[in-house]
């Protein structure tokens, strides 16, 4: 709990605008009426509601990227490691075109992720290190349009059940991972317009997700409320 919470008196303003900024308080204040005591309480509750729905997201990224580097790397024929040969679907240029004309490689990113993510001072480069350190917006871009014919045929669909829906599966995964990095960059997870960034929505798609993965896990209870769920149910809104 923030300590101030516990007593009866009214946090001082100052030190709080130092510690979340103006811009950032108000967010809080603004929904709750202008009252810095209830504006912090909510602050703490929003902060406890990334918690859990993070601690989700984290168990659906380790599946998702072990899941995708077994199929790909059971049919890579190439003569490196899938991640590191030239010759891969996620380092071969993708030349496309936006909307405004302009073209741009679909794979630039991939390839600057996996060069971040590979550490520079290891004589051996390991494979393992490297797919621990990609993030999970690298695993999201797999299923974009761009890769369909390369990645997903040949190799991603084998991770899902039969007939998964490729565009379907990239939506829900993209918002997936913006949800996880609002929560990141510790953003409000309450006042989204949009119904299907709602918390519970993506907290319902990471589990149904991971157990499309791993059907046999029971890290997730079946038929069950979902952990976000439990906590709105157990913690209500300030």
């Amino acid at each position: 709990m923030i300590d101030v919470l516990a007593h009866n008196h009214a946090p001082d303003e100052t030190w709080v605008l130092e510690w979340l900024s103006s811009p950032r308080l108000q967010t809080y204040l603004d929904a709750s009426g202008n009252n810095l005591q209830r504006a912090l309480r909510l602050y703490e509750w929003n902060i406890n509601l990334g918690q859990t729905l993070m601690k989700d997201i984290a168990f659906f990224e380790v599946a998702l990227r072990n899941a995708y580097n077994r199929e790909i790397d059971s049919r890579w024929d190439g003569t490196r490691h899938w991640l590191f040969d030239d010759d891969s679907p996620v380092n071969i240029p993708i030349p496309r075109h936006n909307r405004a004309g302009q073209s741009f490689d679909a794979n630039a990113l991939n390839r600057t992720s996996i060069r971040n993510a590979t550490p520079s001072r290891t004589e051996t480069i390991q494979p393992d290190k490297t797919i621990a350190n990609l993030p999970l917006g690298f695993w999201a871009h797999l299923t974009y349009k761009a890769h369909e014919r390369i990645l997903w045929i040949p190799y991603l669909h084998h991770a899902w059940p039969s007939g998964t829906n490729r565009a379907d599966l990239n939506a829900k995964i993209r918002l997936i991972n913006e949800c996880r990095n609002r929560i990141a960059h510790h953003e409000p997870l309450f006042h989204n317009a949009d119904g299907t960034r709602n918390p519970t929505v993506v907290d319902g798609l990471v589990v149904d997700l991971f157990h499309e993965l791993l059907p046999q896990a029971d890290v997730f209870e079946p038929d069950a409320p979902t952990p976000v769920e439990l906590f709105l149910h157990s913690s209500p809104r300030p």
